[in-house]
């Protein structure tokens, strides 16, 4: 990917492996096992792109993620530690936690090398 964005949208796979096994059977047994988990924490995805995402921004260009009802408190500190500011966890209609906006700074192109 090429270029600088203002917007970067993901809805990665974000459901732990060790939860699988809880989800319901419409979504477990027909969705590709792929879109749902990474095998591991569902963190797998969020650290790539929030790692990545800056390179791809401009300034004050916005990330905003899908995440799981418990993973809120992870993203936005990920977010966060990576330099994205104005970090918002947005609910649902069912009001769960459900997507994590950051915005990456104004003044980053003074910053890139």
């Amino acid at each position: 990917m090429e270029g600088a964005f203002d917007l970067i949208v993901a809805n990665p796979p974000y459901i732990a492996a060790d939860e699988m096994d809880g989800l319901q059977p419409d979504v477990r047994l027909y969705e590709p096992r792929i879109a749902l988990t990474d095998e591991a924490d569902g963190l797998t995805a969020y650290r790539k792109i929030v790692a990545g995402a800056p390179t791809h921004l401009r300034a004050g260009g916005q990330l905003m993620v899908e995440i799981g009802p418990t993973q809120a408190a992870a993203v936005t500190h990920m977010m966060s530690k990576a330099g994205f500011e104005r970090v918002k966890v947005h609910p649902d209609l069912d009001g769960r936690d459900r997507v994590v906006c950051g915005q990456w700074p104004e003044n980053a192109d003074q910053n890139r090398g």
